[in-house]
């Protein structure tokens, strides 16, 4: 039996004829499953770049996706824009914070002189770090303003380990000067300093000792110019 006014049919019967692009009971027969009637649910991308932005590694990753997903939600075709526009926002200063990261350790690795990487006639500016003989010890252009300058650059011997002394650094550097920075110590407007990575170091431990000035003052030039 025929039901004209769109009932639903009896047990056994064919469903009635439905016209091209309508649905059974106002459903839209384009609508995918799972699938809102006027959307096409939240947009995944703008999901995932939001997600991806709160990783300081991924930021940058988060940030192109916040952008794609800006298109993808325009005018509203796709759910999640919120996502979209946070992981922009997120993301562009999370890479500008990583960004800086980089050059802050990438500065630093090379404005700074290792010990066992330090080389005799080294312009220098020496930050101690607390009351022992390690320090920071930064690289500067002789020609500007600086610290000091490094004389020696060895390892210890046991007898220099033995009777080492940060606050007195003339047994195991005097003896390795060369003749100019002997003169400048010698002449009294100098002072040794000595700079380990350890307060009670061992033999073979790298070392260096530089000269500075006894008034404390700026060097402008090589000493040993």
């Amino acid at each position: 039996m025929s039901h004209p006014y769109g009932g639903a049919p009896e047990p056994g019967e064919q469903p009635p004829y439905q016209p091209y692009g309508s649905a059974p009971y106002g459903g839209s027969p384009y609508s995918p499953p799972g699938a809102s009637a006027t959307g096409h649910g939240t947009d995944g991308v703008s999901i995932a770049g939001f997600v991806l932005s709160l990783l300081c590694c991924t930021s940058v990753v988060g940030l192109i996706l916040g952008i794609v997903g800006l298109s993808r939600t325009k005018d509203g075709v796709r759910s999640g824009r919120w996502a979209a526009v946070s992981a922009v926002v997120i993301g562009a200063i999370g890479t500008l914070v990583f960004a800086g990261s980089i050059v802050s350790f990438v500065w630093f690795g090379t404005s700074t002189v290792l010990i066992d990487n330090a080389d005799v006639g080294q312009c220098v500016d020496i930050d101690e770090v607390g009351d022992g003989p390690d320090a920071t010890i930064w690289d500067k252009d002789c020609d500007e303003p600086h610290d000091a300058e490094i004389v020696v650059a060895d390892n210890l011997t046991s007898s220099e380990a033995d009777v080492f002394d940060a606050d007195e650094p003339d047994p195991v550097c005097a003896d390795s000067l060369d003749e100019d920075y002997r003169s400048a110590l010698d002449s009294g407007d100098y002072e040794l300093g000595v700079v380990v990575e350890s307060d009670d170091p061992d033999p073979g431990d790298p070392f260096v000792c530089y000269l500075q000035r006894t008034d404390g003052a700026d060097l402008d030039e090589s000493i040993a110019d």
